[in-house]
């Protein structure tokens, strides 16, 4: 009985602990030690498997604290330039003059789309770091 009641309580705090936002064609989940970002694979049409389509999806994985000290401010930054790229290690954002309201992220040869609303809510979440 004691076993359940650790189990429950574990699996309690690490819902708690854990954060998400649901974008448009993204999704960010947080918990204790990083971000996960996985987005709609832009750059793909999917694959038809058994008859149904499958869609690709790209995984961007980086520590809290590079998400609020690289990740965010690089968003903030790009936003609100024209035709304009960051490159870091791991990721890729591009905007472009011709969609002044999305900032594309590259991961390998994933793309995916962030709008500069979603930018805005980013911004103001609040991250346990």
């Amino acid at each position: 009985m004691n076993k359940i009641f650790l189990f429950i309580i574990l699996l309690t705090s690490s819902l708690l602990s854990s954060q998400n936002f649901v974008g448009e064609k993204f999704r960010l989940s947080a918990d204790s030690g990083n971000i996960v970002i996985t987005f709609e694979d832009q750059n793909s049409d999917g694959t038809y498997i058994g008859g149904y389509l499958t869609k690709s999806f790209g995984k961007l994985t980086i520590t809290k604290k590079d998400f609020q000290s690289k990740f965010i401010p690089n968003l903030k930054k790009i936003s609100g330039k024209e035709d304009y790229e960051i490159v870091e290690d791991t990721y890729r954002l591009d905007k472009y003059s011709f969609d002044t309201e999305i900032v594309f992220i590259q991961v390998g040869n994933k793309i995916g789309s962030i709008t500069k609303q979603e930018i805005k809510k980013l911004r103001k979440m609040k991250l346990n770091i």
